[in-house]
């Protein structure tokens, strides 16, 4: 087997890959907006909101949370995620870079 040679890596680089990590899924950018819109939700109540099983939710909001988009806390039979002021305002900042509204061609792909 190869061996796997370490690189290094600058805290800038890391950060942006989390980041492009966490918004590289619909379902996150989706967990986002409600948690931007409802800033205090529960796992159960994003599962219940996105149709998806609370195992699938828990994959999502790591990846959100690793990327320092959304903070979790734990309760003693859910997960508690909220979204700051200063996390809505890094995302909105991600958004202008994408200019999602002015997009008007889309991968087939992804509509289906």
């Amino acid at each position: 087997m190869p061996t796997i040679k370490p690189l290094d890596y600058t805290p800038k680089q890391i950060s942006i890959s989390l980041l492009g990590r966490a918004i590289a899924h619909p379902c996150r950018v989706k967990m986002i907006e409600l948690l931007i819109k409802y800033p205090k939700l529960t796992n159960k109540d994003l599962a219940e909101i996105l149709h998806l099983s609370k195992s699938a939710i828990h994959t999502h909001l790591i990846k959100l949370w690793d990327a320092g988009l959304i903070n979790v806390s734990y309760s003693p039979h859910s997960l508690c995620v909220e979204i700051t002021q200063e996390q809505i305002l890094n995302y909105r900042k991600l958004e202008a870079i994408f200019n999602f509204e002015q997009r008007k061609t889309y991968h087939l792909s992804l509509l289906q």
